[in-house]
């Protein structure tokens, strides 16, 4: 293969690779699976432009510190088939604490926690609104080699091993 050649096919790769994307939101709901925790929620997502924005509420009855939450994330591309990114099962005080050192799991958290209203902390405080206002990832913060696809995420909230809530968002990664 000629130098040439060889440059051509590397520099298209890298310039493939380092593509920025864009992150569009179809689909965003939070079901209350115990209205006798979760007393009020919302949730809803608007466009803008290339923007998806995730806003919506949520109050606790009472004080909340043992949650878990199990997340996966399901990647679909034309002729091809499903692949599960991934599939964890995360204490929700400890990423709210950022006790995790996965760089996935806190630059999430933190890229969605900086929309809301008062930092959580765990315990959950009772009778206070959290709300979520215009939140969005920034896509600058996703890995390099993802590629175009539709994506579905799932989480499941859990208290004490009892179902709490589930979130689901759908949606679709394109580059720019």
């Amino acid at each position: 293969m000629s130098l040439l050649r060889l440059y051509l096919v590397v520099g298209g790769y890298f310039s493939y690779c380092l593509a920025a994307y864009v992150l569009h939101v179809d689909y965003f709901t939070f079901v209350v699976d115990d209205a006798t925790i979760i007393v009020s929620q919302s949730a809803f997502v608007e466009q803008e432009q290339n923007r998806s924005y995730l806003s919506g509420h949520l109050i606790f009855n009472r004080s909340l510190n043992e949650i878990t939450m199990r997340s996966t994330m399901n990647i679909s591309r034309p002729r091809m088939p499903v692949v599960r990114l991934f599939d964890v099962k995360l204490n929700v005080c400890h990423v709210i604490s950022n006790v995790y050192r996965n760089r996935f799991v806190r630059i999430f958290y933190n890229s969605f926690a900086s929309f809301v209203n008062a930092k959580p902390v765990c315990p959950i405080k009772p009778n206070f609104n959290y709300t979520l206002t215009r939140a969005y990832l920034n896509e600058e913060v996703l890995p390099e080699l993802l590629p175009q696809c539709s994506f579905r995420m799932n989480l499941i909230f859990q208290h004490k091993s009892k179902p709490l809530a589930h979130m689901q968002l759908d949606g679709r990664l394109n580059r720019a």
